[in-house]
This record gives C-alpha cells, structure tokens and sequence, in this order.
C-alpha cells in the first residue's frame, strides 16, 4: 500500500510490491501514442521493459467518477 497525496487530498493505492528504486527518464506518451487516462508518461528500463508513469490526480479523478461496487 502508498499513500500518496492529490489534488483532492490523501490516497492509498494499492500494489502488489515495490520492486526498486530508480532515477529515469520520463517520456510523453502523447508524443508517440496517445493520451491514456491516469498516466503521465512511460520509461524504458534497462532490461527494455516499459514501465508506466502514474497520473496520480488523473487516476484519483477517474476513481470519484465510478460508482462504488458492492461488496
């Protein structure tokens, strides 16, 4: 779990590890794809796996948008 802070205040996201820390060079996806909702950008790793740069305020924005699912 990370709690991480928006716009619209705190936050928790959920994940299933954290593998690494890293300094990387962040690449615009607008630039050679597309807009995608709640991503910022994407790098390349050194291994060539891309890894995804989250938007967190795009994300908590797309969240409030949903409906709440049962439990």
């Amino acid at each position: 779990m990370i709690v991480v802070e928006s716009d619209a205040g705190p936050a928790v996201i959920m994940v299933d590890a954290i593998e690494d820390q890293r300094q990387v060079v962040v690449k615009s996806l607008e630039a050679n794809y597309r807009a995608v909702p709640g991503v910022s950008g994407a790098t390349i790793l050194g291994d060539g796996r891309v890894a995804l740069i989250l938007d967190v305020d795009g994300v908590m924005s797309r969240a409030r948008q949903r409906p709440a699912l049962a439990a």
